[in-house]
């Protein structure tokens, strides 16, 4: 087994492999200088120091460097299934419910009805005649549950930790909890709970009883069971008998799995081909040999495709993606009807999604480079012999040049959360700078800043946020979408404009979005309610939306009404 983490006043930055142990091992206890492992044919191994008989190898041997078998008493019967280790002793149960404890005894949490250290296993007296199922070690206490489901406690009761009927400071042997003892809510498990510390106090134990216990988790509720091993028939399953319809259906299913997984491995070469949008190769364990083959033959990785190459190149790739989408539907709408196709639907889905991933990964690309490249853009360069001449026609040409490269990036289409926020990212960049260049204008106007008003130039910023609001037009959207043919991917008019209302509240939310950033995009100097009236300005429009798109549902239901009652 491996360990590291602390381990007594050591820590283990590295972890290291022990393999001192012959066989394999159930569980160990990790002391501070020592190790107690518990191997599979239910014997007890140690190896380690310790002075305080947890090594339980006698009285004689509290140094062993190699792991020496524990010995037990000679009438020990069965084996050891669980071991349990708490400050300074250790317990021990065997499946036949007996319970062995030895190590250090200042409160009798060893259970042996006195206070002296054991250096080797004695079996606990008092619970002998009971069969138990279960030991837990806390600190100097000690707890058993009976298969009855009755609980004993020994050792430390400082305070009554142990909850037993009297608070005496020691409990030598085991007592029994009569608090929790009852035929209609017996205890099933005992578990330690430990909370974390505040500040610089440790953390504490709790120990919690359990009355009423799940049932364990059945095969098909595991991570990645299922209700029987895959291949075997279920118990009591005879197998139906099929007719001769169903084995037509099957024989057709089979036959048109193998037309489909032709034409999709041909689709998913050509898919490989296009190469843009595939995974990037970072960890050398999950490369595929796919884009091993196509990495040779022009040296390039993924990453390093969509980094160099033209952002025509990448539409191209992103419109043969939709070519692929589009025939893997037509496919799948031939035979949605039909029975016995499961797996085939399946495939076809899988392969629809992974274009539909790759198409998406090439979009957030080319949006992306093309929001840096408008960042990268030059500006006015200003040379030595201009310095000091005619900076107000200079600073404005500069304007010039940051308005247009502004509604160049407002107006780029983004796909995804992280190439808006880059967007919004550089737009507050831009109008930044637009405004220390407006107030350096006002500054030079006036002849000095004492006389400027260094509001105007936050103000301007509102003006032209309100002017984006007042062009955009639900009408502009839909004739946009119907020049790309947007209008045929929906199976009726009212999803159409559902997606028109929906997309149209998105690019208002879009326009507005940075204005709600208070820290970053409001100016301190302008009053509040100049931004809350165009954030409700925008609100508004949105409800405006809402309500056209309810008209024109309406409209429709009656048009359709209407010709109904006139056939």
């Amino acid at each position: 087994f491996w360990l590291w983490g602390s381990w007594g006043k050591r820590i283990i930055k590295i972890p290291f492999l022990t393999q001192k142990v012959s066989g394999r091992i159930r569980d160990v206890i990790i002391g501070p200088t020592f190790i107690v492992a518990l191997r599979e044919d239910g014997t007890l191994v140690s190896w380690g120091e310790d002075k305080q008989g947890c090594l339980g190898l006698g009285t004689d041997i509290q140094l062993c460097t190699e792991p020496k078998p524990i010995p037990f008493p000679t009438d020990f019967q069965g084996k050891v299934v669980d071991i349990q280790y708490g400050k300074h002793h250790i317990l021990a149960l065997t499946n036949h419910g007996k319970v062995y404890s030895w190590g250090e005894n200042p409160d009798g949490q060893l259970g042996l009805n006195d206070l002296q250290t054991r250096y080797e296993p004695n079996l606990v007296e008092e619970i002998a005649q009971h069969p138990i199922t279960q030991i837990l070690a806390v600190d100097n206490m000690s707890y058993a549950l009976t298969k009855s489901g009755v609980v004993y406690a020994w050792g430390e009761n400082k305070d009554g930790s142990l909850a037993l009927e009297h608070d005496n400071p020691r409990v030598t042997k085991p007592e029994p909890m009569y608090r929790m003892f009852s035929k209609e809510s017996q205890v099933k498990k005992l578990q330690i709970k430990e909370s974390g510390g505040m500040g610089n106090k440790q953390g504490t134990k709790t120990v919690v009883a359990f009355v009423e216990l799940a049932d364990p988790l059945s095969d098909k509720e595991k991570i990645g069971g299922f209700e029987h091993p895959l291949g075997e028939q279920p118990q009591g399953a005879d197998g139906p008998v099929l007719s001769e319809n169903d084995e037509k259906e099957i024989f057709e299913g089979v036959d048109l799995m193998a037309k489909v997984m032709d034409n999709t491995q041909a689709w998913w070469t050509h898919m490989n081909e296009v190469r843009h949008g595939s995974p990037y190769q970072d960890n050398p364990t999950h490369n595929d040999e796919y884009q091993e083959a196509a990495g040779k033959e022009d040296g390039c990785t993924a990453l390093q495709l969509d980094t160099f190459v033209s952002l025509d190149r990448l539409e191209r790739a992103s419109n043969e993606l939709d070519m692929l989408i589009q025939s893997a539907k037509a496919q799948l709408s031939e035979f949605k009807e039909k029975k016995g196709t499961k797996n085939v639907k399946f495939m076809l889905c899988m392969f629809m999604d992974d274009c539909k991933l790759r198409r998406e990964k090439i979009r957030r690309t080319i949006a992306a480079r093309s929001l840096i490249d408008s960042r990268g853009m030059s500006t006015t360069q200003v040379s030595t012999l201009d310095y000091g001449q005619d900076e107000v026609n200079r600073l404005q040409s500069a304007n010039n040049q940051l308005h247009r490269t502004l509604q160049k990036v407002k107006n780029q289409r983004t796909y995804d959360v992280f190439t808006k926020t880059l967007q919004d990212s550089i737009v507050e960049c831009i109008e930044c700078k637009l405004q220390v260049h407006e107030n350096e204008i006002e500054i030079l106007k006036a002849g000095g800043p004492k006389q400027v008003e260094p509001v105007k130039s936050a103000l301007r910023t509102i003006k032209e946020r309100w002017g984006d609001l007042k062009r955009f037009s639900i009408y502009n959207f839909f004739m946009e979408c119907k020049l790309h043919g947007q209008e045929w991917e929906y199976k009726s008019e009212e999803e159409f404009l559902a997606f028109l209302v929906s997309s149209s509240d998105q690019r208002i939310d879009g326009i507005i979005s940075r204005d709600k950033d208070q820290q970053f995009s409001r100016d301190l100097l302008v009053p509040s309610l100049a931004y809350d009236l165009l954030v409700e300005n925008a609100e508004l429009r949105k409800m405006c939306n809402t309500y056209q798109l309810k008209v024109m549902i309406m409209g429709n239901e009656q048009k359709k009404k209407l010709q109904s009652e006139a056939r």
